[in-house]
């Protein structure tokens, strides 16, 4: 069983096939990364019930987000080499999108906690997440790196 050492989450425009990552973050037990990320021109799908889950509107995204471009560059200078854990296959989804929309290629790997730890003992971290209904990525994140910790320290 693996222990995986850097976590990542994305919030989105929506649940969508043309939904498009909106916010990442990326946190370990010595630093963390998260930006806001601007939308390009192509993408276009909004969700006001993701608004809703997340709290974040287009006008932020826009007077407050990175472009995909800067965002891709920052991560991969960041966590080069690097295997980042995330409890959604969606997250997978995410990254492929502001990847594409950077035209660049990931130079790290994400890969889902069942990977890192199997599927019983990955049920066994969900259930340690707490249940909030306002999802931001630095805080599920940071939430699933201490449902790991805790359960790597029973």
């Amino acid at each position: 069983m693996e222990r995986p050492s850097f976590f990542i989450d994305f919030e989105a425009s929506g649940i969508a096939p043309d939904s498009y990552p909106i916010e990442v973050a990326v946190v370990s037990s010595e630093s963390s990364f998260s930006s806001l990320i601007k939308p390009v021109r192509y993408w276009t799908h909004w969700s006001f019930d993701a608004e809703d889950m997340h709290g974040l509107s287009q006008d932020q995204l826009h007077q407050q987000g990175d472009t995909p471009d800067a965002v891709a560059r920052y991560m991969n200078k960041l966590f080069s080499g690097q295997v980042l854990c995330s409890d959604s296959p969606q997250d997978g989804f995410w990254l492929d999108v502001l990847f594409e929309a950077a035209d660049l290629m990931p130079t790290f790997e994400l890969k889902p906690l069942e990977a890192f730890v199997g599927r019983e003992a990955a049920d066994d971290i969900y259930r340690l997440l707490p249940t909030t209904k306002r999802h931001r990525a630095l805080n599920d994140a940071t939430a699933l790196m201490n449902a790991c910790r805790a359960f790597f320290e029973t």
